[in-house]
């Protein structure tokens, strides 16, 4: 699965999401979610990732909820986020697998940046 998103380190201290070129809005609302409603909290990341799992398990979603800036619902068939911010923001639809790897690209990101070279 190609990545949706790259993840850098801005200069001010946090994580930036970036659209992957060619990615489009899917790509900078996934960003824009992890930067704003995730960013640098592996707790929050891995509740995201425990959610994604019972998904993936075919398990009863959990109620959505909202961040920031985003709501999220994770069900069997994919998952939801939408601007919460924005009146009558389209909703944009992903793959359970492209939100494993968004995420999975997140936290490596929040580690990169906890455990510097």
């Amino acid at each position: 699965m190609a990545a949706l998103i790259s993840v850098h380190h801005h200069p001010a201290g946090f994580l930036e999401g970036r659209a992957q070129p060619g990615s489009g809005r899917h790509g900078e609302i996934i960003a824009s979610f992890l930067q704003s409603d995730v960013q640098g909290d592996l707790e929050t990341a891995g509740a995201f990732l425990a959610e994604l799992a019972a998904a993936e398990r075919g398990e009863e979603p959990q109620p959505g909820g909202a961040g920031n800036a985003f709501s999220i619902a994770i069900s069997p068939t994919g998952a939801v986020i939408r601007n919460a911010v924005i009146e009558g923001a389209r909703p944009e639809h992903y793959s359970l697998a492209e939100l494993r790897t968004a995420l999975e690209t997140w936290v490596a990101a929040i580690e990169r940046a906890r455990d510097p070279p």
